[in-house]
């Protein structure tokens, strides 16, 4: 990877602001998300060149699947066409024309709303493509973007504004993508100091880390680790319908091998179904056995691998003294493994997985003891895929909501989050933005100067 000095970095922050005022600034909101559209049209095509390098060497990069990546590709770049972007900015500006040009407010007066001049992003590398959500959010808001990748995935932020430079080369420069090693004091002082927001992704610890060198007077939007799992209720545990309900749940789990936040950690299942929840255990192992042979895991670190192994020796240690545990593992390697746990039935537990396909099967005798059950990851709980019925549906929603849910979708749909969703429970662009209110005296007093006064 290219060294970048202080000066260079100096250099990268000037010029993406001054070609900011020149181009971006002055773009109205629904031109800037049409030369997106026009960008997200050729990624969809098979041919376009970008996508085939993109599809090539992602797997090379990151080690996943090449078949997961190509499919994935396709299903998130959906998301960013036209009407996903309009629809993303309608849900946090009920008038989208704010974002252009000073417009009437309903308690008399005018109202704009500015985004950032300049915005630093801190990208993760856990899944190929995300940082795309971070970019399209800056250049709809028309703020100048400094994106730090990641080594674990340096290519598509780099691939994607290529794209936009030959559709618009105007916009395309007020992006810069570049990387240094995660915690080079002097560079990130020089880009925080440059911005007027830092949005960060990343672990606790790198949020920490890249918190303490913001500036008090720069937005700072931390998206750290937070953890997902999935709820699955008697009904839906009946014949057919739980095969269909094993192989939603072995998709969630296995995709992008648990590496995003959006990934569950743990299903809860309600007894009482026609299929008990152990027995919906063995389900989900082999419908995971059937998704690592179509889609086969990235290859381990060692440290990886040995995490795994030793989740398995505890887990089968105590399933020697125990009716209540039960371990489901692949065999001869450690493509995948279902634990199902029983014990600790009356206290919360939340079983954190070693990731990369390990998951933890939890029944419940009562839905209404989940809120006990999940009650040390309050601040910390992002998704809940849910499988319900209609006649539990609302109480469901309700007791996750008041749990500290901040998204409840389909089981199968975890890691496909909807555009416009609130990331961490909170405004997508809106958080980003400075409003200016121009009060009803203003704009009337205007009237005493006309010259052409009566």
């Amino acid at each position: 990877m290219p060294q970048l000095t202080p000066e260079q970095l100096k250099l990268i922050m000037e010029q993406i602001k001054v070609n900011r005022e020149r181009g971006l600034k002055r773009m109205r909101v629904n031109d800037i998300i049409e030369v997106i559209d026009e960008a997200v049209q050729s990624w969809l095509n098979p041919q376009f060149e970008l996508r085939q390098m993109a599809e090539e060497y992602l797997p090379v990069i990151t080690g996943y699947n090449s078949e997961m990546i190509r499919l994935f590709l396709t299903k998130y770049l959906r998301l960013f066409r036209k009407e996903k972007l309009q629809r993303m900015v309608e849900e946090d500006f009920p008038n989208p024309l704010i974002l252009d040009e000073f417009r009437p407010r309903k308690a008399g007066g005018l109202l704009k709303a500015y985004g950032p001049q300049c915005t630093t992003h801190i990208f993760s590398g856990n899944v190929p493509a995300l940082p795309l959500w971070s970019m399209a959010a800056g250049m709809i808001l028309k703020s100048a973007t400094l994106g730090k990748v990641s080594s674990a995935e340096p290519l598509f932020p780099v691939l994607f504004a290529q794209t936009l430079e030959k559709i618009e080369p105007k916009m395309a420069a007020t992006l810069a993508i570049v990387w240094w090693k995660g915690g080079q004091a002097e560079l990130e002082e020089i880009a925080f100091k440059s911005s007027e927001a830092v949005i960060a992704y990343g672990s606790m610890h790198t949020i920490q880390a890249v918190k303490a060198r913001v500036p008090h007077d720069v937005r700072f939007v931390p998206h750290g680790h937070k953890v997902s799992f999935g709820l699955i209720t008697n009904e839906c545990l009946e014949g057919t319908t739980a095969w269909e309900t094993a192989h939603l749940a072995a998709h969630d789990v296995s995709w992008f091998d648990q590496q995003g936040c959006l990934s569950p950690h743990v299903f809860y299942v309600e007894k009482g179904g026609k299929i008990s929840p152990r027995d919906f255990a063995r389900m989900l192992a082999q419908e995971m056995d059937r998704f690592q042979y179509k889609m086969p895991r990235a290859q381990l670190t060692e440290v990886e691998n040995q995490a795994i192994l030793s989740f398995r020796s505890k887990a089968e240690f105590q399933s020697y003294s125990s009716q209540k545990i039960e371990l489901l593992v692949s065999k001869g390697d450690t493509s995948w493994t279902v634990l199902y746990n029983e014990e600790n039935d009356t206290e919360a537990f939340f079983p954190l997985s070693v990731l990369n396909r390990v998951v933890t099967v939890v029944p419940l005798d009562d839905l209404d003891d989940l809120p006990h059950k999940i009650k040390g990851i309050r601040t910390f709980v992002q998704t809940v895929g849910v499988a319900c019925g209609p006649s539990k549906f609302r109480s469901v929603i309700r007791m996750l909501g008041e749990s500290g849910v901040n998204r409840i979708c389909a089981l199968g749909k975890m890691t496909e989050p909807q555009p416009g969703w609130h990331h961490d429970g909170r405004l997508h662009l809106a958080d980003l933005v400075r409003w200016c209110d121009v009060e009803g005296s203003a704009e009337n007093m205007i009237d005493r100067y006309d010259p052409y006064r009566d």
